[in-house]
């Protein structure tokens, strides 16, 4: 991600889109140092235990940009990826398009058994910055675009046409990043567009 930011940058990018689109997550320090390459400062995300915070991850001056950013995100978008997408719109710095996000935000923690099996237990929760429960909202998208059977299908069928103007999520996107591009090169600086 880095890489691509810098090599972007480079070549004068105007904003950016962020695909997270049937991302189901990964590494939780994955999704804070994506989050620190976009955010310059504030809260990225917090976890919370029975006791209550335990820990609170912070952006740390290291972003990389300050150019206009639209995530994507949809059902299949958990677990990392809405602690990403969800720091990103908590803090104004980046719009959400696409459709409400799986809701997973659970810190489990395995433990093994002693006929090898294992057995996993939830120890805490994320909440985005603004203090929402990851787990039982799900992300919200600022732009709600949902796709008709007939137009998933299609995107399934031509894998080529998703990221493109086919693709009525990304084509909205698109629409949004423009508008933002638009306000920031007007000095408004607004990241976000609302609906």
């Amino acid at each position: 991600m880095k890489d691509a930011i810098e090599d972007l940058e480079s070549q004068n990018a105007a904003g950016y889109i962020l695909d997270l689109r049937g991302n189901p997550g990964g590494l939780l320090f994955a999704s804070i140092d994506i989050a620190r390459m976009w955010i310059e400062e504030g809260t990225i995300v917090s976890t919370v235990d029975r006791q209550g915070i335990s820990d609170q991850e912070q952006a740390n001056g290291s972003a990389l940009t300050d150019k206009p950013l639209v995530v994507l995100v949809d059902g299949g978008s958990a677990s990392a990826s809405e602690i990403l997408s969800g720091a990103l719109q908590d803090n104004d710095r980046a719009t959400l398009v696409g459709t409400q996000t799986f809701g997973k935000g659970l810190v489990q923690s395995v433990r093994g058994l002693g006929d090898g099996s294992g057995l996993a237990v939830t120890v805490a929760k994320y909440l985005t910055p603004s203090g929402r429960d990851i787990n039982h909202e799900g992300i919200a998208p600022d732009i709600t675009v949902e796709l008709t059977e007939e137009q998933q299908q299609a995107l399934i069928d031509n894998r080529d046409d998703i990221g493109t103007a086919a693709d009525p999520q990304y084509a909205r996107a698109l629409e949004a990043l423009n508008q933002a591009i638009a306000n920031y090169r007007n000095g408004t600086r607004a990241q976000t567009v609302p609906q």
